[in-house]
């Protein structure tokens, strides 16, 4: 018994007539007739009264119909879900962020108000997690930008920027126009947590220099080290664009300013945002899509 007889039956039972039929089914009358002779023959009783051209289900016809109905319709609604799932699955961008959460959380916002069927699952895990490979479509990370890869398939560059070093004004460096960074040995460091790829590569710089700094206090979001550092708490990096502009009231032109980017003088501290998408996501054409609309929708740098 195969589900096409099962579906042919119900045709025929819904027509009772076995050209209309056919028609329905799109198939020749005489397959039709022959596929409920063998169904028939499989469950050992007729079906049906045939009555000239048309036919009329006896009490097994209308039994079974009456059983089969529900299961058909149970199953073509099993087949529509997991078509629909399959939709979702291919218009959900699995996004693992570990750099410029500000500055991606206002680009997911600004892509879905273009393309509302796309869904985003964020994650954050940590780059020294074993089980991170598996688990995301796109990774929006960071590195050093004379570190860079020259294989331009491993990654794509979504932006360069400076990191300047966050003073805060009424700091002995808050009248300084550059810093050099072997001068804050002593200072105080207030930082995102050492899982993050910006501290990765700050890291990277002190250890350049032969010092480890002074870490008074970390933090796993930017506002909160952007706040401690204006409160006068310490000093800390600062990425040129994706954290974002300094608040109006903490202007460096103004006066009132409780905070100063320096430039930093003896080391180039420049970073790149890359997007890496992994094998699962090469194959999704939305996070292509959302690759190109961060890469070319930068008009606030």
């Amino acid at each position: 018994m195969e589900l096409l007889q099962l579906k042919y039956f119900l045709a025929a039972a819904q027509y009772q007539h076995i050209t209309k039929a056919a028609e329905h089914l799109q198939i020749a009358q005489p397959a039709l007739s022959q596929a409920i002779h063998r169904l028939e023959s499989e469950l050992g009783v007729p079906l049906f009264e045939r009555k000239n051209r048309s036919i009329e289900l006896n009490d097994s016809g209308k039994f079974f119909q009456q059983r089969l109905l529900p299961l058909i319709n149970d199953l073509d609604r099993t087949i529509e879900e997991l078509q629909c799932g399959k939709e979702q699955a291919t218009h959900t961008i699995r996004l693992r962020l570990l750099s410029a959460s500000s500055l991606i959380t206002n680009r997911i916002i600004a892509f879905r108000a273009l393309r509302p069927d796309v869904n985003f699952q964020l994650y954050q895990t940590s780059q020294t997690d074993p089980h991170a490979d598996s688990d995301y479509d796109l990774c929006v990370t960071a590195r050093r930008s004379d570190f860079a890869s020259v294989d331009r398939n491993h990654a794509t560059v979504m932006l360069e920027e400076d990191l300047y070093l966050a003073v805060p004004s009424a700091s002995p460096y808050g009248n300084q126009q550059s810093i050099r960074l072997a001068d804050t040995q002593h200072a105080g460091y207030i930082c995102l947590a050492g899982s993050r790829p910006i501290r990765q590569i700050t890291n990277s710089y002190f250890l350049e220099l032969g010092f480890s700094p002074r870490i008074i206090f970390e933090s796993d979001t930017t506002e909160t080290v952007r706040n401690l550092i204006a409160a006068g708490m310490g000093i800390g990096f600062w990425p040129q664009y994706s954290w974002g502009p300094l608040p109006a009231q903490w202007e460096s032109t103004s006066s009132n300013s409780p905070v100063r980017l320096l430039p930093i003088s003896d080391l180039k501290c420049r970073r790149q945002i890359i997007l890496m998408r992994s094998e699962q996501g090469k194959g999704k054409q939305a996070v292509q899509e959302f690759c190109d609309f961060l890469v070319n929708n930068l008009e606030w740098m």
